[in-house]
Order: C-alpha cells, then sequence, then structure tokens
C-alpha cells in the first residue's frame, strides 16, 4: 500500500529574501529584519526515524559590508521552546546579552541592533558553501546607529496571529506542584542591551 507522506520540514523560509546572496564572513552591525514564526510543523527527530510536530521560528537580519553592500543572512530554524538547554533560549541569551524573561515576547525585538558574526558553512552535498550565523552579541555601547523612533510593528503573514503563545518564550514543564511563578514581562527591549531601531524615514530597511 502507497501511503501520502507529509514532507518533512526543511530550506530556509527566507529563501525568496536572501536569493543567490552569499553574505561575506566576518561579524557586522545588523539589523533584526524579520522573525517568522511555524506552527504545527511536522518534521523528524534527532537521530530517529520518528516523526514529531513542533513549532518554530527563524529570524532574519540584514547588514552592510564594508563597501555599502546590502546582505541577508538568517537563523536556523529552531524550535519555540523556554527550556534553558533549547536552543532559542541560547539564541536570544546571546542576542540579548542575558538570559530572556518568560513570559517576554520575542517580537519586540524586530528592528533592533546586534552583532552578527557569520561565517561560511559547507553545504552536505559538496554543492558549495551558504551563509550561517556563527555568534550573536549585543552592540556595545556608541557602535549601534543614533536613537529614532521605531517603526509600527508590521505582522508577519507567517507569524501565525491570533494562536495562544505566539511569539512568547514560553517555561519548560514542570511537574504537578513545584509551578513556576509568573515573571514579570519588560515593557520592551531592556535598555542598554540592543541598539534601537534606526530613525522612521530612512530609506533603507538597515
Amino acid at each position: 500500500m502507497a501511503v501520502l507522506q507529509q514532507p518533512v520540514v526543511g530550506g530556509n523560509v527566507f529563501a525568496d529574501q536572501i536569493g543567490d546572496d552569499l553574505a561575506p564572513a566576518g561579524t557586522y552591525v545588523a539589523t533584526v529584519l524579520d522573525i517568522v514564526d511555524e506552527f504545527g510543523v511536522q518534521r523528524q527527530k534527532f537521530q530517529s526515524m520518528e516523526m514529531e510536530t513542533v513549532d518554530l521560528t527563524t529570524f532574519l537580519f540584514g547588514f552592510r559590508d564594508a563597501q555599502g553592500f546590502e546582505h541577508r543572512v538568517s537563523s536556523r530554524r529552531m524550535k519555540i521552546s523556554g527550556n534553558e538547554k533549547a536552543s532559542l533560549f541560547g539564541f536570544l541569551k546571546s542576542l540579548l546579552g542575558h538570559a530572556p524573561q518568560y513570559g517576554w515576547d520575542y517580537m519586540a525585538i524586530k528592528g533592533a541592533q546586534c552583532l552578527v558574526t557569520v561565517e561560511h558553512i559547507q553545504r552536505r552535498d559538496g554543492t558549495g558553501v551558504f551563509a550561517g550565523i556563527a555568534a550573536l552579541s549585543p552592540v556595545p555601547q556608541g557602535m549601534g546607529q543614533p536613537s529614532g523612533q521605531p517603526p509600527s510593528p508590521q505582522p508577519s503573514p507567517s507569524r501565525g496571529e491570533g494562536v495562544p503563545g505566539s511569539g512568547v518564550v514560553r517555561p519548560a514543564a514542570r511537574p504537578a506542584g513545584n509551578v513556576r511563578p509568573a515573571m514579570p514581562s519588560p515593557a520592551g527591549v531592556p535598555a542598554g542591551r540592543l541598539a534601537p531601531p534606526k530613525p522612521a524615514g530612512d530609506p533603507l530597511p538597515f
């Protein structure tokens, strides 16, 4: 009997925006251009033939090289999880310079700046290399763009508007009777951790 299987998740959700551009290796002041959440994605478990249903998120960064050319690079897809050992938790910790608070919506960092270290990674099929993110960190004081009014938030069509918990860092599950108290949600991005977005009216997104 032939059974039609749902495809395993793969590829880059920002492939159309990145195109054929290979971002140069190095460390740059970059802007968080977009964040896309995907819900109910089927994928194969790590080192297993079993399938699982997960919620994933991907970040897109933009920067200019020394010659002023624009480039874009994306993170890999990460499971939306507040577990301290989860990839997303470590990713946000590096980007912010401190551990993210539970209940905080990471969509708030769209338009903010950080330092991104880009590396070239060999493709598994041996057809060349692609640009990946090797490291993240906050922008040191004085390196970011001048302060300005942040742009009006634009919801991503793939974000899953109306889905409870969209873009929110959720704590890892805990045994009954040992409930973690709710942590306060910050009013915005912690001061001094990420450079603010560029002033409105700038003709370029970064």
